[in-house]
Order: structure tokens, then C-alpha cells, then sequence
């Protein structure tokens, strides 16, 4: 039999041995699969919805605690972006557990291909571009002026991350507690990774005015790489408002929507510095739905990018469609994304019958 002793003491020498033949760095980068994919709805509204308490497909992404908002459909996202090079499918839905409560789950994949590897392609032969004269530049592993490319030692390669996301909550007083645990695989090239790591949010309604706080990565997450190096991402903390105007007269429901975000690391050139000091990012939407059943959506990002969107909802399929503006100069991040939501009910029933 296993004791718990044996067990601590494998522990141990598993976390020393990690500390002994492997490299630990601190990095800002990593989970971008799962701040960056989500559903058409919540795209367009820049992914400041973390105090929106909407039955979306990716809601619990951006705020696990609000996960307990039922949601029947299962949602599908195609997106293509930088003329096709990136592409990337979303996919959500709800599960039903014990007692009535329920827990989202989301399938993510990006990949991108045939992407140029030159390192083995350089004539490092100088600013002459003459093998053997020993001139400044010649042999240093830079390509400097005069120098080129062999184009037959030009090789690609891939790179693909693949992405699951669990998420539920329970109530605690007022507020509602949520748990958002996400693992990845990444590929590149012929290495892979492997990571995990946690969201913790809350949520609160004061009256028509709701509060959503998000802590990712929290303490760090982690990805493993086949050779050992272990890459850790600090944590970063969200805090969002929405306040929703309703003009029953009309059958107009106006929401806006807002969220700051303070990162440990100033993971972007677009991110403001608060109090000089502290990495800031802010974002916001407007949703306005008409009769419950035609959403127009606006949305402005950090960088300067816009968002705009159109949904249709019906009892047992909802169509969201969502367009990105990049406003940046190289202007490469302009992309479409589309989200189908098909009722699981209306599925079985097709499917059985």
C-alpha cells in the first residue's frame, strides 16, 4: 500500500528534480488562446462582458462565475484571421451535473501553417556577399547588408494549440463564486507543451447595475515543454461594470458594458501605464436588443481596434455575426467571425427521431 509519506517524498523529488534539470521563466505570453477566442457575441463587445450575465457560448471565459447562466445551445465559432494564415474554432456548451447545477466547458484550437523557419538559410558571408574575404559581418549569424538567403534551405513549419476550459460556480451570500480550469497542448515544430492553469471570478447584481471581477492565472500558470523549460505566466486582475437601460415601451434593452484590466507585465505596446506603474487595458461595448430577438453590437479594444456585430435569436437557433476593425498601421488583424448556436434539445430530437 501507498503511503501518504511515499507520496509527499515522490513529490519532493519530482519538484526538485523539475528545479534541478530544467529552466523556470516568467513570461507574458502563453494563454492568448483563451484571452483571445470566444464567440461572436462576446467578440464584438470587445470581451468586456465579465459582468454581463449573458447565456452566451463563451461567457465563463471571460468570468467563470457566471457559468450557472443556463444556456441550452451549443455554440460553434469559425474565425480567419491575417488573410487566412491564422485560423481558429470555438466550441461551447453547457453540462448538466447533480443537484441543478451546471458546468460550461469550451473546445479551442488555432493553428498556423506553413510558417518560414530561415535559420539554416543564411549566406553569412559579409556586407561583400563574398564567401571567404573575411569582411565585417561574415560569419556573425546576422543578416546584414549585402547578404541573402539561400532559398532551397528555406524550411516551414506549424504551430497549433489546442485548449479545454471548465468552468462553474456556486453562490456565497450575495455574490456568486466562480472556478475557470484551463489545460493546454501546444505544438511547434517538432516540440510540444504541455500547461495548465486557473480563473478565479465573482459576481454581483445591485439592482440594474452588475460587478464582475476576474483573477487569471492565478497564482501562475504554467507550460512544460518537451526539453524541460518550464514557462510561468503571472497572474493579471479584471474588474467590470454593466448597467442595463430597459424601455419596455419600445422593446429596446440597452446595455453598456466596460472593463479594466491590470496585468502584472505590460504584455502589450498598447497598454497605459496607471499611477505610472501599473500595466492598464481598458475596453468596453454597447449591446442593444430589440424585442429579445435582433442584437446590434459595438465594441472599442485597448489597441484601437472596433468591433461591430448583428445577432439573431430563435427558439432553437441563434445566428451572431462579428466583424474586427484593426485600426493599428499594418491594419493585418481585420477578421470575420461567425457563431451558430443550435439548441441541444432541438439536436436530439432530430437526431433520435
Amino acid at each position: 500500500m501507498i503511503s501518504k509519506k511515499n507520496i509527499i517524498v515522490s513529490l519532493l523529488l519530482f519538484i526538485n528534480s523539475a528545479k534541478l534539470y530544467s529552466e523556470i521563466d516568467f513570461v507574458s505570453y502563453g494563454w492568448e488562446l483563451f484571452d483571445r477566442l470566444s464567440d461572436s457575441r462576446i467578440t464584438s463587445l470587445a470581451q468586456a462582458t465579465i459582468a454581463y450575465p449573458i447565456a452566451s457560448a463563451g461567457i465563463s471565459l471571460v468570468n467563470p462565475a457566471l457559468s450557472n447562466v443556463h444556456n441550452n445551445k451549443i455554440g460553434l465559432t469559425h474565425q480567419s484571421r491575417i488573410s487566412g494564415m491564422v485560423n481558429s474554432e470555438f466550441l461551447g456548451f453547457k453540462k448538466s451535473v447533480r443537484d441543478s447545477h451546471w458546468v460550461s466547458v469550451a473546445l479551442l484550437y488555432e493553428g498556423i501553417n506553413s510558417i518560414p523557419d530561415t535559420r539554416n538559410a543564411l549566406l553569412d558571408w559579409g556586407n561583400d556577399g563574398i564567401f571567404g574575404t573575411l569582411d565585417p559581418g561574415e560569419g556573425n549569424g546576422i543578416l546584414d547588408e549585402g547578404e541573402r538567403l539561400d532559398a532551397n534551405k528555406i524550411g516551414y513549419f506549424s504551430q497549433n494549440q489546442f485548449g479545454l476550459y471548465g468552468a462553474f460556480s456556486r453562490p456565497y451570500k450575495r455574490w456568486e463564486l466562480g472556478l475557470g480550469i484551463k489545460l493546454l497542448f501546444h505544438t511547434l515544430d517538432n516540440h510540444y507543451a504541455l500547461g495548465t492553469g486557473v480563473n478565479i471570478g465573482a459576481y454581483r447584481s445591485f439592482n440594474k447595475t452588475n460587478l464582475g471581477i476576474v483573477l487569471h492565472n492565478i497564482p501562475s500558470s504554467g507550460v512544460l515543454w518537451d526539453n524541460g523549460n518550464i514557462e510561468l505566466t503571472p497572474g493579471s486582475l479584471s474588474i467590470g461594470l454593466h448597467h442595463s437601460l430597459i424601455m419596455e415601451k419600445y422593446g429596446l434593452e440597452i446595455n453598456p458594458v466596460c472593463e479594466a484590466n491590470f496585468v502584472m507585465t505590460d504584455r502589450t505596446i498598447d497598454s497605459k501605464l496607471l499611477f505610472n506603474t501599473i500595466p492598464l487595458e481598458l475596453s468596453g461595448g454597447l449591446e442593444t436588443i430589440y424585442k429579445r430577438k435582433i442584437f446590434i453590437r459595438f465594441g472599442f479594444y485597448q489597441s484601437g481596434s472596433l468591433a461591430i456585430g448583428l445577432g439573431m435569436f430563435w427558439k432553437n437557433i441563434a445566428v451572431d455575426y462579428a466583424f474586427i476593425i484593426d485600426n493599428s498601421v499594418a491594419g493585418l488583424d481585420n477578421n470575420h467571425l461567425i457563431t451558430i448556436g443550435l439548441s441541444s434539445d432541438w439536436i436530439k430530437d432530430k437526431v433520435f427521431n
